[in-house]
């Protein structure tokens, strides 16, 4: 079925948007203090990594697993920080989402090396809160609470303006969501916009210069983009060069990728090849790049700016292939690149900070690699001690 191809390899949270609860007083808010030393991982610990985001070759920002997510105990998910190209990580949890996070849910996202929001879903509750650090994790400020038990995605331009898409629950390929809007830096959120079409499960928000935002989804049947012109209160289907009859069992799209002026969208349709579409006008005009024979049905395609990117070629169910690809033209033409390593089936996943300078994990297994040559060869970080 192509909805198991699909979600297999885009990652989709669910859920379904409801209204915003009143903020709390902003004097009540607490701040609170992490030891960003005192729980460090030695060199050479094994450290299992659930999603990582570096944002130079050195400094970088990781959920990890407490403990083996594959062993006997109940891992929670905790916030790292590197600044070594992840040989040694510093566990760095606010103290008051440590009892969110038991049974609960967590989303990394990183602006630099200091800046970086956790949004967190505990437990039972239907309610996120974000937390935030301006220092790399030494001091978190805690957010009002917003109405929804599953953060989606979180998007920020610059420092201070900020919006969070959030979920309550899916079903049946139906996701409504929620938009919450931030102007002081995600201390206090409010509603944008509810009620967004419910068809589709979400798979990330993005947004960019002239108030215009995304929401991209992985889609049974047809495909959905949703666009804001207005810094994300009305939202309404982008006009995309894809005709419908390409998505007859689904399309996958996403992720969406702003670098400055230029917009990136990269769209799946299983079995058919992906392409890339590419527009300079914030998405008022689209030009279509097929990528890659080679490539596979799900590339996971990142750009660094508006000409040089890289597509990790993919296939259904994760399989990695062989070859990756670098371009320099903004997704016209691809140079092929041989990988060193065979990922196989397990689920490796991928964040490059160039287009020469990536890394890859996998989320169940302890061990980090990383490559300087645009895979060519990989060196373990953190090696598996299996």
């Amino acid at each position: 079925m192509i909805a198991l191809a699909l979600l297999a390899a885009v990652t989709s949270l669910a859920g379904c948007g409801q209204a915003s609860r009143q903020p709390k007083d902003a004097a009540a808010r607490r701040e609170t203090a992490a030891a960003a030393s005192g729980h460090p991982a030695a060199r050479g610990t094994p450290v299992w990594i659930n999603n990582l985001q570096m944002v130079s070759a050195s400094d970088g920002w990781a959920l990890v697993w407490s403990s083996d997510p594959a062993g006997s105990g109940s891992p929670e998910l905790e916030p790292a920080v590197t600044g070594d190209g992840g040989q040694t990580w510093a566990v760095v949890t606010p103290p008051a989402a440590q009892p969110l996070l038991v049974n609960g849910q967590a989303l990394l996202y990183a602006e630099s090396a200091r800046q970086a929001w956790l949004a967190v879903n505990g437990g039972d509750s239907e309610s996120t809160v974000v937390f935030v650090t301006s220092d790399g994790g030494r001091r978190w400020t805690e957010s009002n609470a917003v109405a929804g038990s599953q953060s989606v995605a979180v998007s920020f331009s610059g420092t201070e303006r900020g919006w969070l898409l959030v979920a309550a629950g899916a079903a049946m390929g139906q996701e409504p969501v929620s938009v919450y809007g931030t102007e002081d830096g995600g201390v206090t959120w409010s509603l944008l916009a509810d009620r967004l079409p419910s068809v589709c499960d979400k798979t990330g928000m993005a947004f960019g210069p002239a108030e215009t935002g995304w929401i991209t989804s992985v889609c049974n049947g047809g495909y959905q983009v949703l666009v804001s012109r207005d810094g994300g209160l009305q939202w309404q289907a982008a006009a995309l060069p894809l005709a419908s009859s390409a998505c007859l069992d689904g399309c996958a799209a996403g992720p969406l990728q702003l670098t400055g002026p230029t917009t990136f969208l990269a769209m799946s349709a299983y079995p058919a090849a992906a392409v890339l579409l590419v527009s300079t006008d914030a998405g008022a005009s689209w030009r279509t790049e097929p990528m890659p024979a080679g490539a596979g049905p799900y590339p996971r395609v990142q750009f660094f700016g508006p000409a040089d990117g890289v597509a990790v070629s993919a296939g259904p169910q994760g399989v990695i292939g062989e070859d990756f690809y670098l371009t320099t033209d903004g997704g016209s033409t691809w140079t092929v690149v041989p990988q060193g390593r065979q990922f196989g089936t397990d689920g490796a996943q991928f964040d490059f900070v160039s287009p020469q300078v990536g890394f890859t994990w996998i989320a169940t297994t302890p061990g980090l690699y990383r490559t300087a040559n645009s895979g060519r060869t990989w060196t373990a970080v953190v090696p598996d001690p299996g």
